[in-house]
């Protein structure tokens, strides 16, 4: 078995010729004699800690979500804060609310009713309480073909 046949390899590759940083656009041509385009990005497998020969660690997509584009001026753009590993970052949200209570008659037979809400407008606004995703993940290392 050859060195790059003891590599597994997941089902989903995506090319990052035009995605990250530094790299060459994928280009078909493989000077080294592989079947591997240069500029592919490939994600090993999770008992696999380190890059094969010929490829090197894709650090631009290290603790990112990799997203596809469409268009060259997109290409390598960096948002926000990487993750670390494990983190399940928190998030929180903005929020506004109105509640409108219209005037109902409630009346008893000994009175008014002096602990309802009145009758107006209501509204209150602020940011929630701090929350994980929750999302199932799973870390890999991302590797790019020289």
């Amino acid at each position: 078995m050859t060195t790059l046949g003891k590599w597994q390899w997941l089902g989903a590759c995506a090319l990052i010729g035009v995605l990250a940083i530094g790299v060459q656009t994928a280009s078909g041509d493989d000077n080294t004699g592989g079947d591997v385009p240069s500029g592919m990005l490939s994600f090993m497998a999770g008992d696999v800690a380190a890059c094969p020969p010929g490829w090197r660690v894709a650090q631009e997509a290290s603790g990112r979500l990799v997203v596809g584009v469409t268009s060259s001026d997109a290409v390598g753009k960096l948002v926000g804060t990487a993750l670390t590993s494990q983190e399940d970052r928190t998030h929180v949200h903005p929020f506004q609310t109105v509640a409108d209570l219209p005037y109902k008659s409630i009346s008893a037979a000994n009175g008014g009713n002096g602990q309802g809400a009145a009758a107006a407008r209501y509204t209150d606004s602020g940011i929630s309480e701090p929350a994980a995703s929750g999302l199932p993940f799973v870390q890999l290392v991302g590797c790019v073909k020289q």
